[in-house]
């Protein structure tokens, strides 16, 4: 896996939830990486586990980017939070 994935992931766990960073993440990063995993499925999908490596890759990325959209994603009390 890319080294700029690798660095998402991390970051994505070790987030802030500063407002810049989320809009950053909903807007910029999560989309690019949503694009870099559908090439990547669909690749895997075409070799038909000829790279189970890759394969693992692109579950690992999946579910990174399924928890970065629920931490980006502001919940009813954080709303307030912000809000005051």
């Amino acid at each position: 896996m890319p080294k700029y994935m690798l660095d998402y992931i991390r970051l994505c766990r070790e987030c802030s939830l500063d407002l810049r960073t989320i809009g950053n993440m909903l807007n910029i990063v999560i989309p690019t990486l949503q694009r870099e995993a559908a090439k990547l499925r669909n690749a895997v999908t075409e070799l038909a586990g000829a790279f189970p490596e890759l394969e693992r890759d692109v579950e690992l990325l999946e579910a990174a980017i399924r928890a970065g959209i629920q931490r980006c994603t502001p919940r009813p009390h954080q709303q307030e939070l912000f809000a005051a």
